[in-house]
C-alpha cells in the first residue's frame, strides 16, 4: 500500500548554538559543575541499587549516565557517541565519554521542546551526515554541520502521523530505506489509519512510503538481523485477557505479512472480540513467545563483543514490565540464544532484579544497544539512567 507524503511547514526548535570552545567549557562548568556528573554520594546510592540485580556469570553492570530523566531509545553515531531520546522530556541528548572511563562526561542537548521524540537513527547521504528523530506525529532529520555535536535545523520529512494511544515511534535505516513503527491507537480496535499497528518504509527523504507489514499492535523494538538481513521485532500484546494471554512476541517481520492484531494473537489464536470474520490461518506466527504483559521494548543482536564468548550469538530483549498483571512480571533483560546462522535455540533470563520482593519496581529497562567497542548499553526510563554492561 502506497503512503502519501505530507509536506507540512517545518517547525524549528532546539538548534545547537556553536560558541568558542573556551566560552562553552566555562559556561558548562558554571551551570553543570565538573564534567563527571555523578557525585560520590550519588555513586554510592547507585552501587547499592545495582547490588539488587541478579546477573548471569561473568557479567558486570555499571551506571554510564545518570540524571537522564525518562531515558528511552538510543543510537550510536559514526564517532561512537551514544545519543539518547528523553521522550517525555521532549529532548534528545548526546552522551560523550571523552576520556573512556565508562561514564558519560555530560549530556549535550541536541533537541529541546519536541513532541515525544523517541526513535533515533543516523544515515550518511553522499558527503552529508544526518540524525533522524521520530516524534509522535512526524519524523525529522538534521544535518550535522560540525563535529561532534553541531546540527542544523530540523527538517520534517514525514508529517501528519496520527497521534494518541501508543505514542512512541521507532525508526531503523537499512539500504536507503527508513522503517517506521507506529503502534495502535487503542488496546484492541479496528484502526482508521492503515499506518497504525504497522511498520512502514520510506526513502530517506520521506518519499515513496509503503506499508511494510501490519497486524503489529505495538512493535517498539525493531532491529535488522546481521545474519539474514531480515527485520525482527518484539510486539506488545493486547490487555484484558487475564494474566497469561496473550503472550508477548518476537516476530521475524516480512514485507506484506499480517501478524494478527486485532483479529488473532499468539500462534493464530482467534480473538473473540474482533476475529469472528477473519481467517487467522492467513497470519504469520511469532518466532518466539514470552510470558504475557511483560512489555518488551528494545532488542539488540549480539554476535561478539566484550562479554564472555559464551554469550556470542544472542538477541538481548529489554522487558519494561507489566502494569495490569495480578503477579507482576518482566522488569528484566532476557537472552535469546542463537546458533551461528542466527536461528533461535532457546531463551533465558540475563539480568533480573529491578522488581523488588515487595512487588515494587525501582527500575524499568527500555532499549538495549551495542557500542562500536562491543559493550551493551541499556536505558531505564524509571530510574532515569543508562547502564553499561560488560564482561568482568
Amino acid at each position: 500500500m502506497k503512503l502519501t507524503r505530507a509536506h507540512p511547514k517545518t517547525n524549528i526548535s532546539g538548534k545547537f548554538n556553536s560558541l568558542p570552545v573556551i566560552v562553552n567549557f566555562i559556561a558548562f562548568l558554571l551551570v553543570f559543575g565538573p564534567l563527571n556528573g555523578i557525585s560520590s554520594a550519588g555513586k554510592d546510592e547507585y552501587r547499592d541499587k545495582l547490588k539488587r540485580l541478579q546477573l548471569v556469570e561473568g557479567i558486570r553492570i555499571d551506571i554510564f549516565a545518570a540524571d537522564v530523566a525518562r531515558a528511552r531509545h538510543m543510537a550510536f553515531d559514526d564517532q561512537g557517541i551514544l545519543f539518547l531520546s528523553q521522550t517525555r522530556e521532549g529532548k534528545v541528548v548526546a552522551l560523550p565519554d571523552s576520556n573512556g572511563d565508562g561514564e558519560a562526561d555530560r549530556a549535550v542537548n541536541i533537541l529541546n521542546g519536541r513532541q515525544a521524540p523517541h526513535g533515533l537513527a543516523f544515515a550518511r547521504l553522499k558527503s552529508d551526515y544526518y540524525l533522524y528523530v521520530a516524534e509522535e506525529t512526524q519524523v525529522v532529520r538534521m544535518k550535522r554541520i560540525g563535529k561532534p555535536f553541531t546540527y542544523g535545523r530540523p527538517e520534517i520529512i514525514i508529517g501528519n502521523l496520527p497521534g494518541g494511544g501508543h505514542f512512541t515511534r521507532t525508526i531503523k535505516i537499512k539500504e536507503g530505506r527508513l522503517y517506521l513503527s507506529v503502534g495502535s491507537s487503542c488496546n484492541v480496535c479496528l484502526e482508521r489509519h492503515k499506518i497504525r499497528a504497522a511498520i512502514s518504509d520510506y526513502n530517506l527523504d520521506g518519499t515513496g512510503g509503503e506499508i511494510f507489514a501490519e497486524g503489529l499492535r505495538n512493535s517498539v523494538g525493531i532491529e535488522f538481523s546481521p545474519y539474514s538481513g531480515e527485520l525482527w521485532g518484539v510486539n506488545n500484546g493486547r490487555d484484558m485477557l487475564g494474566d497469561h494471554h496473550p503472550e508477548e512476541e518476537l516476530n521475524i517481520i516480512h514485507r506484506g505479512k499480517h501478524y494478527g492484531w486485532p483479529y488473532c494473537y499468539e500462534d493464530r489464536v482467534l480473538d473473540k472480540d474482533f476475529g469472528m470474520r477473519f481467517d487467522c490461518s492467513k497470519t504469520a506466527s511469532p518466532a518466539r513467545t514470552f510470558t504475557a504483559h511483560m512489555a518488551p521494548l528494545g532488542l539488540e543482536f549480539y554476535q561478539s563483543g566484550t562479554l564472555p564468548a559464551r554469550y556470542n550469538h544472542s538477541v538481548f530483549i529489554a522487558f519494561h514490565g507489566s502494569w495490569n498483571r495480578s503477579v507482576p512480571a518482566g522488569y528484566k533483560v532476557v537472552r535469546v540464544t542463537l546458533d551461528k546462522k542466527g536461528n533461535i535455540l532457546s531463551h533465558k533470563d540475563f539480568i533480573t532484579g529491578w522488581l523488588g520482593q515487595n512487588g515494587q519496581a525501582w527500575g524499568r529497562p527500555v532499549d538495549i544497544e551495542q557500542s562500536p567497542q562491543g559493550e551493551l548499553y541499556l536505558s531505564d526510563d524509571f530510574l532515569g539512567v543508562v547502564y553499561r554492561i560488560t564482561g568482568k
